[in-house]
């Protein structure tokens, strides 16, 4: 008689094992995975502290229950990369309530995200070892002056930059920080000497630009702004435009900008069709997103089968109604090896 030999099975390389709770999106199922066993508490953790959302006054238990284990066990925030705070309806975040973030070590966070309604950004909270390693930060609040906008722009490690400007924000701006190199700007007022201020402060460094704000309500403003853009960023390579209103009026002055920067490879353009948008396109444009209209198709299909765009173009995105012909528009994006993805508006 055969006798069978019972051999327990391999344990998963850790590698593996961060692969796969990468992919586990719940936190009870990462919380119980790190107490299986010891070769899984780390991967465990990683996964589970890695990007945290928290409210530091909302009545939900998981922020003060988060809050209370990072305290007690300060060991788990080497794993934290990213950190959304939301401070909604207060002047600021009670000290005692995020004293926690001030013991994540330098050179481990690499996001930032702070959203407010009410209140200051805190210098204070800049000051923070995380803080001053961050790479990428997001902050979605009023600033009201530029010196609070100098003291981000202080960061010594600032690659990438997100805020937002009322366009009454007093003061000016003396340096740029060495490293930026992506800014994100919502321009409430549209065109304001504080933007023009800003992009004179940083725009000779970035190379990628997305700007949202009040696109083909005021021509005069759009004119101006498209100036400053001109002015001001010398060489971009990726370029994001967008309207805050809805429905998306048509931004003519986005030609005059795609015609400036003949060296974009990424651009994203979600206000209005403007009807001889592809005459402008620069020659080694990777990546295409904007509006189509019925009336573009044809010029959309003739840019598809120039030289350039064959040879260059990636990907392209469009945001069109159901009376676009999107079949004459796939066949010749798969004839040309271009990804297509469409949106209906």
């Amino acid at each position: 008689m055969m006798q069978f030999l019972y051999r327990p099975p391999a344990p998963l390389q850790e590698d593996l094992l961060h692969l796969i709770f990468e992919h586990t999106s719940c936190p009870e199922t990462l919380a119980y995975a790190a107490l299986v066993c010891r070769a899984w508490v780390i991967p465990a953790q990683v996964a589970l502290y890695k990007d945290i959302q928290y409210s530091p006054l909302t009545p939900c238990r998981k922020d003060a229950l988060l809050a209370r284990t990072l305290r007690s066990r300060p060991h788990l925030l080497r794993f934290v990369r990213r950190l959304s705070l939301v401070t909604l309806w207060t002047h600021s975040p009670t000290p005692e309530l995020c004293d926690w973030i001030a013991l994540i070590p330098m050179h481990h966070l690499r996001d930032f995200l702070w959203t407010w309604e009410r209140g200051y950004l805190l210098s204070s909270f800049l000051s923070l070892p995380a803080l001053q390693t961050t790479r990428n930060i997001d902050l979605r609040g009023r600033l009201y002056t530029l010196t609070a906008v100098q003291s981000i722009l202080d960061l010594p490690h600032l690659e990438v930059l997100s805020l937002e400007l009322s366009g009454d924000e007093q003061g000016t701006l003396t340096c740029s920080p060495l490293k930026l190199q992506h800014l994100g700007v919502v321009a409430h007022g549209g065109y304001s000497s504080a933007l023009d201020k800003l992009l004179g402060a940083v725009g000779h460094r970035i190379e990628s630009l997305r700007i949202l704000s009040t696109f083909g309500e005021d021509p005069e403003g759009d004119s101006a702004l498209v100036s400053c853009v001109l002015t001001q960023c010398v060489d971009l390579h990726s370029l994001d435009i967008a309207a805050t209103s809805s429905p998306k009026p048509p931004f003519p002055a986005i030609e005059t900008l795609i015609r400036q920067y003949s060296s974009l490879k990424h651009l994203r353009c979600s206000t209005g069709a403007v009807p001889d948008i592809f005459g402008a396109m620069p020659p080694g444009l990777q990546h295409l997103r904007l509006p189509l209209t019925p009336s573009q198709v044809e010029p959309l299909l003739a840019y598809l089968k120039h030289e350039t765009a064959s040879l260059f173009l990636r990907s392209l995105e469009l945001i069109s109604g159901c009376d676009v012909d999107s079949q004459r528009i796939t066949k010749a994006c798969r004839i040309h090896g271009v990804r297509l993805r469409l949106h209906c508006d």
